[in-house]
């Protein structure tokens, strides 16, 4: 058994569970599909082995706050639970049941919808992983069930354990080398104002909210092209659409928007299963003269700064940069965009399929998540009780209309767009 102090993100997550206990918000699952001949022992086994390799599935948390601290426990099986039905209900009780991370991080349930079809649920604590660990486990599950049945697996040892990270990081906060990130936030945050959203004060007994929509095949394909012309990404073109959207709700031209960036720029991380991933905001300034490509090569400029300083943890910017004099604070608006992994892949005579689970909720006041649903994409916008449903309901509908309009002409003004 190892004890090792927590990393400088572990413990805003854990501030946040303390206040927010029995919510699933904290819950990061695992969620796939898994069609074909099944042998759940050769299942097991692969749990079991991706338990042995990664320290953070076995890592549990004691103390609390600046005295919270890692626990890295010996290898030992995760157990599988079984259960000879499968319906949604089942499948979202089990995604927004809490998890005890003082005692375990992670449970494992396989549903059996029939003889060749099945739900996989590994369900971990976020203390212990993020989205970048998702597709980590997601493919090494694949490797390590195929050789628990004898085929050939090529499978490597991460460079570094999650308390490796840490301990960089720790370092990193100590040393001279985070001077140049923290004076980028510092000009870049300075002057900064929260998004004004129409805010209430909530009925009583309301609670978080979520509504959804998806965005066709033939709109994504005009937002990549947009993409393509402009030299950036997909999420570089989404997030100018959720700004011009915001643009109309608050009546602002400079807008702040958070977001959760993978944080994996040194090369030993880039097999670590654990929760590397840093808050950035991305503030980019709007005119009323833009025309949708203009706003996407302002934002592009601001994602790329933003990508090049996202070491500096986010919990460790100057107090002003990030909140407001009204009290709101700059991560009360956020926006993420699930990365375009191979959803769907076979290994053993099974077929491994990725599901995106959309209805655990979320930590933050507002927050727009995409996520890649067939060839087209799913919006969904998780809400606080501040917000009414109504407005919140507009808001997504100007994002799917802004996306719309934006696909079949792109060079629309951004004044327009969201209305």
């Amino acid at each position: 058994m190892i004890e090792v102090p927590a990393s400088i993100g572990q413990r805003l997550l854990a501030m946040i569970g303390h206040y927010r206990a029995g919510h699933g918000a904290l819950n990061c699952p695992l969620l796939c599909r898994l069609r074909g001949p099944l042998e759940i022992a050769a299942l097991q086994a692969a749990l079991d082995g991706l338990t042995e390799a990664h320290e953070s599935l076995r890592t549990t948390f004691t103390g609390r706050g600046p005295a919270l601290r890692q626990v890295v426990h010996p290898p030992r099986p995760l157990p599988l639970t079984v259960v000879d039905s499968c319906d949604d209900a089942a499948v979202n009780a089990e995604l927004s049941r809490p998890i005890d991370v003082a005692s375990w991080p992670a449970r494992a349930t396989l549903w059996r919808a029939g003889p060749a079809d099945h739900t996989l649920c590994l369900n971990l604590h976020h203390l212990v992983t993020d989205a970048w660990s998702t597709g980590i486990l997601f493919a090494e599950l694949r490797l390590r069930y195929a050789r628990a049945l004898g085929r050939p697996a090529n499978l490597t040892a991460p460079s570094w354990q999650y308390r490796d990270f840490a301990e960089w990081q720790r370092d990193l906060c100590d040393g001279p080398d985070l001077d140049r990130h923290r004076d980028y936030w510092r000009d870049r945050l300075s002057g900064l104002r929260v998004p004004r959203l129409p805010y209430r004060e909530p009925p009583p007994g309301a609670t978080p909210g979520m509504v959804t929509a998806d965005l066709p095949s033939y709109v994504v394909d005009g937002l990549r092209e947009i993409a393509r012309d402009c030299g950036t990404t997909l999420f570089t073109v989404a997030l100018a659409l959720y700004y011009a959207v915001l643009r109309q709700a608050c009546g602002q031209d400079d807008l702040p928007v958070a977001s959760l960036f993978a944080n994996r720029a040194r090369p030993e991380s880039r097999g670590t299963v654990g929760f590397l991933a840093n808050m950035v905001v991305l503030r980019t300034r709007l005119d009323e003269s833009m025309r949708f490509p203009d706003l996407v090569r302002a934002t592009h400029a601001t994602v790329a700064g933003a990508l090049a300083y996202q070491e500096h943890p986010y919990q460790t910017l100057p107090l002003e940069a990030t909140t407001s004099p009204g009290g709101g604070r700059v991560d009360d608006v956020v926006f993420q965009m699930m990365a375009e992994l191979d959803f769907t892949a076979s290994a053993a005579g099974l077929e491994f399929e990725l599901l995106v689970p959309d209805g655990i909720g979320s930590r933050f006041g507002v927050e727009l998540a995409i996520a890649p649903r067939g060839r087209g994409l799913r919006a969904v916008l998780f809400y606080t009780p501040r917000l009414d449903d109504d407005t919140a309901a507009r808001l997504l509908s100007g994002y799917v209309s802004a996306a719309t309009a934006v696909a079949r002409d792109d060079g629309a003004p951004v004044a327009q767009l969201g209305t």
